[in-house]
């Protein structure tokens, strides 16, 4: 359910950086002219193929021919809606993906993809079958992962076809508002939701490959996506935390620090740009702003993310596998779908001899993986496994 994050840079720099990739409540009153002293396009390389936001949406040849010949003729007998529903779970699902956020396109001719990535070409095709959409943020669902010396914060977002949803009224039939996401309904019931823009959607689009770029040591093209995410939408102020991760990476340290603070000046307790601030003024010895805002964060947040998932990858190093049970069922009370420590917990089982619960373990990991390469992982482990 991936669509954005916080990441925490642990490798080849002396302190962890945090990028929200998606961020909750911004401000409504940030604009284009208070985001534009962020922007110092002189110190990027210019990317050789534009950042193009038009192309989120957009359908090719073959989309365009799967909805003329799959969906499009039988919309005359049914439900469009659900119809195109059916298709989603059918022939265009998507296996869930979180290693890029891809375009409508790149989705449809992958097969794979995050939550964004589903929202957004079920949208792009809902909009050529005339299909009113809304677009949510949903809450209850944020996760954290480890990848390539990364931390993730992934957030989570829907798309409603038909009207949105209200608690103030109900209809039936054509009218119900119909949801695309990956969780299922009955998981998701009951959620906390917030309509969204499509400007917002851009923003995160665009916020979430700015991450996966600088990700892979790509700082230049990172830049020209966290700007796009911010001309998009200037109240996504995640986007003017992840410019500070990226001033941080190129040596721009004031920069960093200005751009982390205009995250902080409109969401006080935004932990991402919190964590950020704290560990610059560490790395430059000033240690008592840092201790302050210290205890900022530490009132937005009690723990630290990976703080039991770590204990738990200590007990298992020290081969204190009781310990390491209880540290990383601890840590899935607070992060339930997160594939790695459902893994550690499956490795730990299986050294106190508990088969059957390392292989539920196991299972779940292989449900809850956010890549190909975990996946592959786990089943490899879960194949190895004795019978019980």
């Amino acid at each position: 359910m991936k669509s954005f994050l916080l990441l925490l840079r642990t490798s080849a720099m002396p302190l962890a950086l945090a990028l929200a990739l998606t961020a909750c409540a911004p401000a409504a009153t940030t604009r284009s002219s208070d985001v534009a002293p962020l922007f110092h396009d002189a110190l990027f390389k210019r990317p050789a193929i534009p950042v193009d936001s038009t192309a989120i949406f957009a359908l090719d040849a073959p989309m365009r021919r799967f909805l003329a010949q799959k969906i499009a003729p039988q919309t005359r007998e049914r439900d469009q809606r659900r119809r195109l529903l059916d298709a989603l779970a059918g022939e265009l699902r998507l296996d869930y993906d979180a290693e890029e956020t891809r375009t409508a396109a790149q989705a449809f001719a992958a097969r794979e993809g995050n939550c964004l990535s589903l929202v957004i070409m079920a949208a792009a095709f809902a909009r050529q079958l005339g299909i009113r959409v809304t677009f949510q943020e949903v809450y209850g669902f944020d996760t954290w992962q480890r990848h390539a010396g990364l931390s993730f914060l992934s957030q989570h977002v829907n798309l409603v076809l038909g009207h949105p949803q209200s608690r103030l009224w109900v209809e039936s039939g054509a009218q119900t508002p119909l949801i695309v996401d990956f969780v299922p309904p009955r998981k998701a019931a009951g959620a906390v939701t917030k309509p969204i823009s499509e400007q917002t959607i851009v923003a995160m689009y665009m916020n979430n490959r700015a991450a996966e770029v600088l990700a892979a040591g790509q700082a230049d093209r990172a830049y020209w996506f966290a700007r796009a995410a911010l001309e998009a939408d200037p109240t996504f102020t995640a986007a003017a935390n992840t410019l500070g991760v990226i001033y941080w990476n190129v040596g721009q340290k004031t920069l960093s620090e200005q751009a982390v603070r205009f995250t902080l000046e409109r969401e006080p307790d935004n932990v991402p740009a919190l964590t950020n601030l704290v560990q610059m003024l560490d790395a430059e010895g000033r240690t008592t702003e840092a201790q302050a805002v210290a205890k900022e964060l530490a009132e937005a947040q009690r723990y630290p993310p990976f703080y039991f998932y770590d204990l738990g990858m200590r007990a298992l190093r020290a081969q204190d596998f009781a310990d390491a049970v209880r540290q990383f069922k601890k840590d899935l009370a607070r992060r339930p779908y997160d594939s790695q420590s459902h893994y550690g917990l499956a490795m730990a089982a299986m050294h106190l001899g508990d088969v059957s619960q390392a292989r539920k373990e196991l299972q779940v990991a292989i449900r809850n993986a956010t890549t190909d390469d975990q996946r592959a992982l786990y089943a490899t482990k879960l194949r190895q496994l004795k019978p019980s």
